[in-house]
């Protein structure tokens, strides 16, 4: 399915504005004082030729333009460039791949005590919103662990306009977490998948009630500080507390470095943040979800290229924002784009499947101009609806 629907994506990838001669160092990158190691192409046995060719085809149209590409190999930034006006000092919204970092959050807490239960009912770690409108002793079985799998069993779909607790009802309310709460039962929880952001917006709203501290204080201290990330902002769940589900602003540099994390098993740089028991959890393709495979707020599939197959998990967000991790190669890279609710969001796994996996394969590839681009790799997620793809809001 996916083989058909990357090739309609591919067809919609045409020029539509903006500057396609990129920016930044290309390859080696600057090294700066943000805690990244750099190395050039050649020191890391990656095929420079593929990612020429990548620029290239930007340049003439063949596929959509990103607002960056980052990648890292063995724990070095290897590739750093920018479109359409974008710069390394630009902090990127990442939509829904803001969710993925609210696993890692979530998965720290839990090491610290802070939510030592998983399976702890989420009303009672919320005690002051109750009770709730529509009771429902489904309502009072649903678990931590449910929210982190897309499985509250909350009539609540993302992909469904028609669904009550959809991501737009919720954005039109001054409080998303009474909203959520208070959304009717529809399946028994642990039962069903549904892509469902106001799930992750409770998450966030136990982190703050069980820590006392709000997401922002919590983010710097166990994650942020450590990466040396300074420039992210996390935005408010209408009036009261924090978009867990979506819209947290980070540079592409500082993206990328979230997915070095996952790929060195919960480790920056020596340094443990979370533990290699939840980065697996995390990853772990527990159910499909669409057009993939999904774990603890983090997506997975194959990529087969060339007939060789290449086992990712990666974050994803609305308009393109994605981290992707190939462990069996020691890869990570993290993409920024502009293209909300468009063909165009399904950028990211074109231009890793196409132009970064076989240069990190060792692929010979001639210089631009000399031949035609390959055909389609033939990758598990999909163009099809997927997290963040029903909203219209840029915020």
């Amino acid at each position: 399915m996916f083989q058909r629907m990357v090739l309609l994506s591919l067809m919609c990838l045409t020029a539509c504005g903006g500057s396609r001669v990129p920016t930044g160092p290309g390859s080696p990158p600057d090294a700066t004082e943000d805690g990244w190691a750099v190395a050039s192409f050649e020191d890391q046995g990656v095929q420079r030729s593929w990612f020429d060719w990548l620029e290239h085809d930007i340049q003439e149209g063949t596929v959509e333009m990103p607002d960056a590409v980052v990648v890292a190999r063995d724990g070095k930034l290897l590739y750093e460039r920018y479109w359409n006006g974008f710069t390394r000092d630009e902090a990127h919204d990442l939509r829904s791949a803001t969710k993925s970092l609210t696993s890692l959050l979530v998965g720290i807490a839990h090491e610290r005590g802070i939510l030592p239960d998983l399976d702890a009912p989420v009303l009672s770690l919320l005690p002051h919103l109750l009770p709730v409108r529509n009771p429902d002793p489904r309502k009072e079985r649903i678990t931590l662990r449910h929210l982190l799998q897309m499985r509250s069993g909350l009539a609540c779909d993302d992909w469904d306009p028609k669904s009550p607790g959809n991501e737009e009802e919720m954005y039109d309310t001054d409080d998303w977490v009474r909203f959520m709460v208070d959304v009717p039962m529809k399946d028994e929880p642990g039962t069903v998948t549904h892509y469902c952001t106001g799930g992750v917006v409770l998450l966030g709203a136990v982190l703050e009630h069980a820590s006392g501290r709000t997401v922002t204080d919590l983010s710097r201290e166990w994650l942020f500080a450590p990466l040396k990330v300074q420039d992210f902002a996390w935005e408010a769940a209408g009036k009261k507390g924090t978009d867990t589900g979506g819209h947290l602003r980070l540079r592409p540099r500082d993206f990328l470095k979230v997915g070095q994390v996952m790929l060195d098993g919960g480790r920056w740089q020596g340094e443990r943040l979370v533990s290699a028991e939840w980065v697996a959890e995390s990853s772990k393709a527990l159910g499909p979800l669409g057009d993939a495979a999904y774990g603890h707020l983090w997506w997975s599939g194959p990529i087969v290229i060339q007939g060789v197959t290449v086992e990712v998990f990666f974050a994803r967000g609305n308009g393109g924002q994605y981290v992707l991790v190939a462990p069996s190669l020691g890869l990570t890279a993290a993409f920024t784009a502009s293209h909300y609710n468009e063909a165009g969001s399904v950028l990211p796994l074109v231009l890793f499947g196409r132009y970064v996996l076989p240069a990190v394969l060792g692929f010979e590839r001639p210089g631009p101009g000399a031949a035609a681009s390959p055909g389609p790799t033939r990758t598990s997620p999909s163009a099809q609806p997927g997290p963040g793809r029903t909203s219209s809001r840029t915020r």
